[in-house]
């Protein structure tokens, strides 16, 4: 078969597979730039004095809504997720073939975007719940010792699945650089 064939016959096939991975970017780029809006928003609610003085007067409570829930909603879930997203642009371009595995270029998707999801709500969520409880006369482990085990199981658990997406994705990367087949 001459190469013009080759082409002819191999065209929809690389088509189809350039669609797969803008889509997969466009994912990534979108979630990056809905956890920077949401970050956004709410590091324009905590320069109103009101939400300040509260985050401020609940202690740590306050702590996981600003900085820790902001911190991470806007760069790992906003940044990292931007970052992966341009890697999985770049680097078939600069080594010259394809990403190791879209499987696992989804999971890592993913897994990334539940778990800075859930990772932010729950921090949230919990900081609203315990500083409520503080400002109610209730001490912080008092707050604590009240929500109970569910306070830890759903921060850790969405902090597993954050971690295991963005391990993926760097078992992936590794593996597009280093293995030269590609996976599913």
């Amino acid at each position: 078969m001459n190469i013009a064939a080759e082409v002819m016959v191999d065209s929809p096939v690389r088509e189809t597979a350039r669609d797969n991975d803008s889509l997969l970017i466009l994912k990534f780029m979108v979630m990056s730039v809905v956890n920077l809006l949401i970050g956004t928003i709410q590091g324009v609610l905590q320069t109103l004095p009101e939400f300040a003085l509260w985050i401020r007067a609940t202690g740590p409570a306050g702590h996981m809504i600003d900085p820790l829930a902001h911190a991470h909603i806007n760069l790992v879930g906003g940044v990292t997720l931007a970052l992966m997203g341009i890697f999985y642009y770049i680097l078939p371009k600069i080594i010259h073939r394809p990403i190791y595995s879209r499987t696992l270029s989804n999971t890592s998707f993913w897994f990334s975007v539940i778990g800075v999801l859930g990772f932010f709500s729950s921090l949230v969520l919990f900081g609203i719940i315990e500083g409520n409880m503080v400002l109610d006369g209730m001490t912080y482990q008092q707050a604590l010792d009240a929500v109970g085990a569910i306070h830890h199981i759903a921060i850790i658990t969405t902090a597993i699945l954050m971690g295991f997406g963005y391990w993926l994705f760097i078992t992936n990367i590794f593996l597009t650089v280093f293995k030269r087949n590609g996976g599913t």
